[in-house]
């Protein structure tokens, strides 16, 4: 016989699973596609090999989930792009790009939904901080246009920013994505 304190412990239990679920699973904010966007940037890890003088290395690593239940999504395709270190992009303007240096990827995660990338930690320019550019999709999932910060201000959201620590002489970072299904 099931006495009415163990239902409200069971049911108090059985509330409590998808509560957690739901905070671990949030949906990614979105965010500015930005007007530096290029489609079809190469598929690479390493958005900077070359980089410029004075530039600190930076390392971005992270997954790609997907709702409702936080499922990593293999094959889903990251797209990032950035400024440099002094705050301009490439692939803009009349300057010559450095081909050893573009700033500009497409990469698919993982079996597990992970993603790499190596690249330098992007300068600000008026009106907006270090951020950098990801455009994430993946078959049965709505494509998210978001950004990643490195401080929360001018009224970044918290669930965008993230805190780049030293790790091997080189800051890195763990970004993760989740996408909401279609």
């Amino acid at each position: 016989m099931i006495t009415r304190r163990k239902f409200v412990a069971a049911s108090a239990a059985f509330l409590v699973v998808p509560a957690a679920i739901a905070q671990q699973c949030r949906v990614t904010p979105r965010d500015a596609l930005g007007p530096f966007y290029v489609k079809g940037a190469p598929a690479q890890a390493e958005l900077c090999a070359s980089g410029s003088g004075g530039s600190q290395k930076l390392t971005v690593s992270g997954r790609v989930l997907g709702t409702p239940d936080c499922a990593p999504l293999a094959g889903a395709l990251v797209e990032v792009w950035q400024a440099d270190s002094r705050g301009g992009y490439t692939q803009v303007g009349a300057g010559q790009d450095d081909a050893g240096c573009l700033l500009r990827a497409s990469l698919k995660t993982d079996a597990e939904g992970r993603y790499l990338f190596r690249t330098v930690l992007p300068g600000e320019y008026p009106g907006r901080p270090r951020h950098i550019h990801y455009r994430v999709s993946a078959k049965g999932y709505a494509t998210l246009v978001t950004q990643l910060y490195f401080a929360r201000e001018r009224g970044v959201p918290q669930e965008l920013v993230v805190t780049a620590a030293t790790k091997d002489g080189a800051l890195a970072a763990n970004f993760d994505v989740t996408l909401v299904k279609a």
